[in-house]
C-alpha cells in the first residue's frame, strides 16, 4: 500500500515538473517571440549582454553611464 502511494506521488511529481519545464522552455519562448514588444525587449537584452535573471549589474555599460549621470546630477 505504501509503495502504491509512492508510485502515485512520483507520477504526480513527474507530471508537474514536466508541465513546469514545458511552460518555461516551450510556451514562454513562443510567447516572447510572438508578442512584438517582448521580442524587441528580448533582442535588446541579448544585444547588450544583459541577463534579466541577475539581481544586480556591474559589468553592463548602461549601468556605468547611469551611475555617472546620477553622480553628475547630484553634485549640482
Amino acid at each position: 500500500m505504501n509503495e502504491e502511494r509512492l508510485a502515485v506521488r512520483l507520477k504526480k511529481f513527474v507530471l508537474v515538473m514536466g508541465t513546469a519545464l514545458a511552460f518555461v522552455y516551450v510556451f514562454l519562448p513562443m510567447l516572447t517571440n510572438s508578442v512584438g514588444i517582448l521580442h524587441r525587449m528580448s533582442v535588446y537584452l541579448d544585444k547588450n549582454g544583459i541577463d534579466p535573471s541577475r539581481y544586480y549589474y556591474t559589468d553592463v555599460e548602461q549601468v556605468q553611464d547611469a551611475e555617472d549621470y546620477l553622480r553628475m546630477v547630484l553634485r549640482q
